[in-house]
């Protein structure tokens, strides 16, 4: 691949680490308001050149297929390097579940927003957006992977490592979810680590601070970024359709504790350790449940 056009712009490029269900459209509507000279977008489903992520390339990156994943990434490579903007935002949740293993390589002037929601919520969350999508039968939502098996367009295969460990049990589609959530935290704290890109990143909980408007303002002080004197925060709530508030009922509770209880070390380790100690609506819950 030819990526010195990428690596040796100066442009800076941000992505968001995170689950789906975490505000990542919220935040990406706040770009859109308030961050000035910055190329921003969400899930790119309808931009020709830049590819969503979603799909296949969960899967070859999965399989370690780098033979149709890396073309793929060096299509939305060129993408971002084409942008006239100095500044590229997307605020997709499909990076860390196809980009993570390649970012170091093809990546040189790179931030990361890190948003952390409660681990339930968004198991809860991401699990009734299926059943609301199914229940619409709505088309092109799953594809095959390379194995023949059908997978939801969104979401992990369930044949990442951390899935293994479960694998003679049958999961919940919540459970299902809770352990997706986990390694996708777990591949973010890769990504940092093994780049040391620990003093690019701006963490948020979401549950405490993304809605503050100071917080914002923080991020956008972190990255250097051009905005406007006063923020419009009148942004997006992306609601599931027919759905309340997410609820985490006691059998939810149950079921996560079950997931757990049978975590392997490192994953508890890391749940215990910076950021997530720091998440005060969850975080000593989650302890309770993982000793």
């Amino acid at each position: 691949m030819n990526t010195k056009n990428l690596a040796n712009s100066d442009k800076l490029t941000i992505f968001t680490l995170a689950s789906g269900r975490s505000g990542t459209r919220f935040l990406a509507d706040f770009f859109a308001k308030n961050i000035e000279q910055c190329y921003h977008t969400h899930e790119p489903y309808f931009t020709l050149g830049n590819p969503t992520l979603f799909g296949k390339p969960i899967d070859w990156n999965t399989q370690h297929n780098d033979d149709v994943l890396m073309p793929v990434l060096e299509r939305k490579c060129r993408f971002i390097a084409n942008r006239q903007e100095p500044v590229y935002f997307e605020s997709n949740h499909a990076f860390l579940k196809a980009f993570n293993r390649h970012a170091g390589a093809l990546l040189n002037n790179v931030g990361f927003i890190h948003l952390v929601r409660h681990p339930a919520k968004v198991a809860k969350s991401e699990w009734l957006r299926e059943q609301m999508i199914r229940k619409l039968h709505l088309p092109f939502v799953d594809y095959f992977t390379e194995a023949g098996e059908r997978c939801f367009l969104w979401a992990l295969t369930g044949k990442e490592t951390l899935f293994q460990y479960y694998a003679q049990h049958t999961l919940s589609r919540f459970q299902f979810y809770l352990l997706q959530w986990i390694e996708i935290e777990h591949r973010a704290m890769q990504l940092i680590q093994h780049n040391h890109w620990q003093n690019r990143v701006f963490f948020i909980d979401v549950d405490a601070h993304l809605k503050d408007e100071a917080i914002l303002k923080q991020l956008a002080d972190f990255f250097d970024l051009s905005h406007k004197s006063r923020f419009d925060m009148d942004l997006y709530r992306n609601k599931t359709p027919f759905i309340g508030p997410t609820v985490i009922t006691g059998q939810d509770e149950q079921e996560m504790r079950w997931v757990l209880e049978r975590l392997p070390q490192k994953y508890k380790t890391m749940l215990k350790s910076t950021p997530y100690a720091g998440c005060a609506s969850w975080a000593s819950t989650i302890s309770r449940m993982m000793d």
